[in-house]
């Protein structure tokens, strides 16, 4: 089955249309969706857009950034993000030991060790240090 091609003037249309939503592409855009899910919903190719965004004055996220969403950070090549300085892992650190409450709390209530690292921006390794130097009994650990 063979896929019938637009028209010139269907693919005029279809830029008027996406000229013309201009406010909502940009917003979907900066929603992280996918330029080539938009493209698609306009009928419209993805460089056409691409351009357009760019026409617009909308800051380009790079190939990468645009798929973080997809997985954690953790597991994209380092390469790929921007690594942190020692400051910001010592005022994420910082943060974590000013909330040493609230984070026995939530992980006596059943929150993982990988929950709370990744929501205070440090690693598994440095959380499950923290809770034995706090004293607090650590799940799914054999004794001895």
């Amino acid at each position: 089955m063979t896929v019938r091609r637009p028209t010139p003037s269907e693919r005029a249309a279809a830029r008027e249309a996406a000229r013309a939503d201009k406010v909502t592409i940009i917003e979907r855009y900066r929603a992280r969706e996918p330029v080539s899910r938009i493209a698609d919903a306009y009928g419209v190719t993805s460089g056409w857009l691409a351009l357009r965004l760019d026409e617009w004055g909308v800051p380009r996220r790079q190939y990468y950034e645009a798929h973080l969403h997809r997985r954690p950070a953790q597991r994209v090549f380092r390469g790929r993000v921007r690594r942190r300085t020692r400051a910001e892992v010592r005022a994420a650190q910082a943060e974590f030991t000013d909330s040493r409450s609230s984070v026995i709390t939530r992980y006596r209530g059943g929150e993982s060790i990988a929950s709370l690292a990744r929501s205070f921006n440090v690693s598994h390794a440095w959380v499950a240090e923290r809770l034995d130097e706090w004293g607090v009994s650590r799940r799914g650990q054999s004794a001895g």
